[in-house]
């Protein structure tokens, strides 16, 4: 039994030797690129809030609203996705005693025609023979498709300039050549995308709170670590 527990010991200990052992003339750097990217994808979310004593008449009074607003987006044909959403909640006087309900319900817009999302967005603040919707916020990204193109990009260029590096370094230490031993690529989006948030109910006037058309950017990063041997 000791002879099969020394042996076992023996075992893990050159694993764990073997694994450590690391080929010699190795150098592990890495090489960093950044780009800025046209935020081209806005998302919109406005909303309607409304209180009543009865909840099934709140959530009609909400769902009609909002309805409304979906079938108007529809009708425009500027927005690329349209979801709703809808929450409730109790309310209660200052004797902590339940008096009624307030919902909300969401309409949410996603398009790359900010011109044409901010001429909808005005629409549906001023709806006619309904209850218009206010705007909550505008928030600004960079599409899938967009980021993958700006990404392979950056990645391409990134390889070439870890080949142009190790070569620099086979040069300067005067060795025949290099092979590659490991290599790992992250890509990151270092800022966070433009949001607009409208002001509060109370702060706005009477007139229809226009959105901006302006996305912006992002700054998208790629970084490749690797490690080579020099041969």
């Amino acid at each position: 039994m000791q002879r099969q527990v020394a042996a076992i010991v023996l075992a893990l200990c050159s694993t764990l030797s073997f694994a450590e052992e690391l080929p010699a003339n190795t150098v592990n750097f890495d090489t960093v690129l950044s780009r800025e990217v046209a935020n081209d994808t806005a998302q919109a979310t406005l909303f309607v809030e409304l209180s009543d004593a009865d909840p099934a008449r709140l959530s009609e009074r909400v769902n009609l609203a909002v309805a409304a607003g979906v079938k108007l987006a529809r009708q425009s044909g500027s927005a690329q996705s349209i979801n709703t959403g809808y929450s409730t909640y109790p309310l209660y006087n200052k004797s902590n005693k339940q008096e009624g309900w307030r919902a909300r319900g969401e309409l949410r817009l996603t398009s790359r025609d900010f011109a044409a999302l901010a001429r909808l967005i005005g629409e549906l603040q001023k709806m006619q023979g309904g209850l218009p919707l206010q705007l909550a916020e505008v928030r600004y990204s960079v599409s899938d498709e967009a980021r993958k193109k700006a990404e392979d990009e950056l990645i391409e260029e990134g390889l070439r300039g870890f080949r142009s590096r190790a070569a620099l370094m086979q040069k300067g230490l005067g060795s025949k050549g290099w092979k590659l031993l490991n290599l790992t690529v992250n890509t990151q989006s270092m800022r966070p995308p433009v949001m607009y948030r409208a002001a509060p109910a109370a702060e706005m006037s009477l007139a229809a709170s226009p959105a901006p058309v302006e996305g912006g950017e992002s700054r998208l990063s790629v970084s490749i670590q690797g490690r080579i041997q020099l041969e």
